[in-house]
């Protein structure tokens, strides 16, 4: 049997010329079958059937690499932002060039800002033909940063440029966060410290005025619903939730979060909201007010102001933290992540040993921590435990990760502050001689076994606080008020003076 042979060239001519699908196959087989041979149908079937084959394999490959893809994104979006080097690494080296453009104007996006570098050359754009000499000036170019939003012009702000061989600091083009309000308010969720009489006092008069005077629909905890109606009845109109899963939706009913309390409250408001948070007004109603500025004996006023907006607003980071346990096969094999807007403390817990611990920014090996712990801080925690342990006071916008060393048993460990795009990675070795424990914002405390590993990087979702005046005035006010920071005597005019 021949491939010259009339009947089976003929036929495989027209099979290998059309689009290859398993219809047109069969349908073009059973035509031949009834015009020709056995024998030429048997030798078609001994053919076809390694082509079959191949393409069937051809197909599966291609459905897995396509499933373990999106599996990658899905995970990466899971624990806390799509990463562009996973995303790169596992795409192939085609569609890399294709998109190489698109990712230089756009940015890789990490956690909502990522830093890239733009090359420009505008007088070798302007004319093509100079000569050799103004070939050989210095290159300008400008460095910049892209916030995630739709107006790509509205977010760049251009923070280094180089022109001709001269370095300068540009002005950015929003120095303070501005929220303006398209639609009025409608919702507030209102979150009180507990077991606080005043507090307790100005809930249901701050209630009362939202109802009455702004038509405003009002959420609260189901306990301080239960202190409203045992005042009165006529709190009835007050909304509350029952189980935890209303309360992952609260963001998709909340305009607004009042907190009448102190830091504590704002991080409890922080720690309700999973994924995105809603603006939130802080009243200053406790101990501590590095995140509280506004008085509640102006409340109506500070209200009013922030309904009407536009409200100068910070924002504040969040770290996503992950354990991974040894026996995980991989890193996407984590517990439930847990987001904190202060700290996460890695400690001896009551272990009478020294904590050691090994630490790695990505994938560059830091240190090794010998001492009473390690602290994770946001710049928004950079007052808190941090602050006591030696690390610097950080304005709360800078996005950072503070790392700061817990009584370190060597006077070289100094804190050092990271980048807001790296991911730090914490691991109890083999050869630790006790276990670690880590808290998050003071609780929620986890052990970590030998071989166990903590890590943490910046969540996307921000929490989003009112300012009474702008970030640096609030900022600066409150380590002057809650600190008394530099606050000492001013010499006197009648001492010892120069000759």
């Amino acid at each position: 049997m021949s491939w010259r042979e009339p009947g089976i060239y003929r036929w495989s001519v027209k099979i290998l010329a059309i689009p290859i699908s398993g219809n047109n196959i069969c349908e073009m087989l059973q035509s031949w079958w009834t015009r020709t041979s056995l024998d030429n149908a048997i030798e078609m079937i001994r053919i076809m059937f390694p082509c079959l084959v191949f393409w069937e394999v051809w197909k599966e490959q291609k459905k897995r690499v396509s499933e373990a893809r999106i599996a990658e994104r899905i995970s990466a979006e899971q624990n806390g932002g799509i990463d562009c080097r996973t995303i790169k690494n596992s795409d192939n080296q085609l569609m890399l060039q294709n998109e190489s453009d698109e990712h230089r104007e756009k940015g890789c996006m990490k956690h909502g800002i990522c830093s890239h570098e733009v090359l420009r050359d505008r007088e070798s754009d302007s004319n093509s033909n100079v000569d050799c000499n103004k070939m050989m000036r210095k290159a300008s170019f400008k460095l910049s940063w892209w916030c995630k939003g739709e107006n790509g012009d509205q977010h760049k702000h251009d923070i280094v440029s180089f022109e001709k061989g001269n370095i300068t600091t540009a002005e950015r083009s929003s120095k303070q966060i501005s929220l303006k309000w398209e639609s009025d308010p409608q919702t507030v969720l209102i979150l009180t410290k507990p077991n606080s009489v005043s507090v307790r006092i100005l809930c249901a008069q701050m209630v009362r005025w939202l109802k009455e005077k702004k038509k405003i629909n009002i959420y609260v905890e189901p306990r301080v619903r239960v202190e409203l109606l045992t005042e009165s009845t006529n709190f009835n109109y007050v909304q509350t939730w029952k189980d935890d899963r209303e309360i992952l939706l609260l963001h998709t009913k909340v305009d607004l979060v009042i907190t009448l309390g102190g830091d504590g409250t704002v991080l409890w408001a922080a720690s309700m909201f999973k994924g995105p948070v809603p603006p939130i007004v802080p009243f200053s109603l406790g101990s501590l007010g590095f995140m509280t500025p506004f008085h509640s004996e102006h409340f109506k006023e500070c209200l009013d102001s922030i309904l009407r907006g536009p409200i100068s607003i910070t924002l504040r980071h969040r770290l996503l933290c992950r354990v991974v346990r040894d026996a995980a096969k991989n890193e996407c094999e984590t517990e439930e992540p847990i987001l904190v807007l202060n700290e996460v403390t890695i400690d001896r817990g009551i272990s009478s040993y020294l904590t050691n611990l090994e630490c790695y920014c990505d994938n560059s090996f830091v240190t090794c921590v010998q001492g009473d712990g390690l602290i994770l801080s946001t710049t928004s925690g950079s007052t808190a435990y941090s602050l006591a342990a030696g690390g610097s006071m950080v304005h709360p916008q800078v996005p950072g990760i503070l790392f700061t060393p817990i009584c370190p048993h060597s006077l070289s460990f100094r804190p050092l502050i990271l980048p807001e795009h790296v991911t730090v990675r914490i691991v109890v070795p083999f050869n630790s001689r006790s276990p670690a424990w880590a808290s998050f914002d003071g609780k929620d405390r986890k052990q970590l076994a030998a071989g166990d590993a903590l890590l943490c990087s910046m969540a996307p979702w921000p929490v989003p606080t009112a300012c009474q005046v702008d970030s640096t005035n609030d900022f600066l006010r409150s380590i002057h008020e809650g600190l008394h920071w530099n606050l000492r005597k001013t010499q006197s005019f009648d001492g010892p003076q120069e000759l």
